[in-house]
């Protein structure tokens, strides 16, 4: 990148009922990080919001938000995805030379307001799927389950084993909406199946959530912040919403994103140059597939990363938040991922913390069965 650019700050937070509404959540959000940052309004040079109309309930509802977020009157844009994309959208602007700053909103209110499933079905194919009625996001995520486990030959033993891992670890997490201490498999197998293999806690929680970030030039996030977190390198790459032009089994568009983000961050082997990874996997059996993409894991070696080299005190810990099994506020789950790896960089993730955690890989999805994804890179 022409320019070097940093995370300054961020506050978040997630329940499985904020009794709150978007609004509210926006102004506490950024009010709370600008009186981190010891900042106004004036400090802000653009801002993207991350947020869907669909969700919302009206069109353009951006324009509803600027005044809590403080923005009205000044420049701003929207992505209608995860928030991971809006975050790549402010570094171009960053990058442009036009602003110093950039301000990223993203929420999801999907606990408490709307069904976190009904939207995705209007992401399927038109003609062939949506019509039917048989594939919504959960039935996608059984064949996409189904596929993996036959393909590699693994029982859905290994999918109890990667969600107890994944509440065992958002149980110590405050930022996440739910947990379970001391999660075994059996607690896993015990929950009710959804779709054949995919079981209930196979699955991430309806979650109210939201995040606040500040990207900041180079000079300004030195001034603004001692502990800077730097984007590294970024990339995106997206497939066909047709599940039936793609093996469920693997994730092409995240292998493409990852390569292009380790590209621009100059590194050759991730499996030994990565010390952790946030990766927003909204179901148990995404962990590996998406591991494998981000080149963290061989095709097929899933099965002996999860016999614990993935744990917090592992060789390379996958999710050490908890994951989106801990919270999926649908539009702010990438920067949750995000936020959470700025947490272990500063050496501020308490008992979620990796040791000599220097170099993180964020992945944030949009569409059934990860269609979209978008990877990023931070060191310090």
């Amino acid at each position: 990148m022409n320019r070097k650019i940093a995370i300054a700050g961020y506050r978040m937070k997630a329940a499985s009922d904020l009794v709150t509404t978007r609004e509210r959540l926006t102004f506490e959000l950024t009010r709370g990080l600008f009186d981190d940052l010891g900042i106004d309004r004036d400090h802000v040079g653009t801002t993207i919001f991350a947020t869907n109309d669909f969700l919302d309930g009206r069109t353009i509802s951006n324009v509803f938000l600027d005044p809590p977020a403080g923005v009205y009157m000044r420049d701003e844009s929207k992505v209608e995805m995860d928030g991971l994309s809006a975050l790549v959208y402010a570094c171009m602007r960053i990058l442009s030379g036009q602003y110093e700053t950039a301000l990223l909103v993203a929420f999801g209110l999907c606990g408490s307001q709307v069904s976190p499933y009904l939207h995705v079905e209007y992401t399927l194919n038109p003609t062939y799927d949506r019509q039917l009625g048989l594939l919504n996001e959960l039935s996608a995520a059984g064949l996409q389950a189904r596929s993996f486990l036959n393909k590699f030959g693994y029982s859905e033993d290994l999918l109890d084993e990667i969600a107890a891992r994944n509440l065992r670890n958002a149980a110590l997490n405050r930022d996440q909406a739910r947990g379970i201490k001391d999660a075994s498999a059996k607690d896993i197998k015990d929950s009710s199946y959804l779709y054949e293999p995919l079981r209930e806690l196979h699955t991430y929680p309806a979650t109210d959530g939201g995040c606040a970030v500040l990207l900041a030039s180079e000079t300004k996030a030195k001034e603004l912040t001692d502990k800077p977190v730097w984007i590294l390198g970024m990339g995106q790459s997206i497939e066909s919403y047709y599940l039936g032009e793609r093996n469920l089994y693997e994730s092409r568009s995240t292998r493409e994103a990852s390569g292009r983000a380790y590209a621009m961050a100059g590194i050759d082997k991730p499996e030994a140059e990565v010390d952790f990874a946030e990766v927003s996997s909204l179901f148990a059996q995404q962990e590996p597939i998406l591991t494998e993409a981000l080149g963290l894991y061989g095709p097929g070696d899933a099965e002996k990363a999860y016999a614990g080299d993935n744990g917090i005190a592992g060789s390379l810990p996958v999710n050490p938040s908890g994951g989106p099994l801990g919270a999926h506020p649908i539009c702010a789950t990438g920067l949750f991922r995000l936020n959470e790896a700025i947490k272990q960089l500063r050496g501020e993730a308490g008992k979620n913390q990796v040791k000599k955690a220097e170099i993180g890989v964020v992945h944030g999805q949009d569409g059934v069965c990860a269609q979209q994804n978008t990877v990023v890179v931070l060191g310090i």
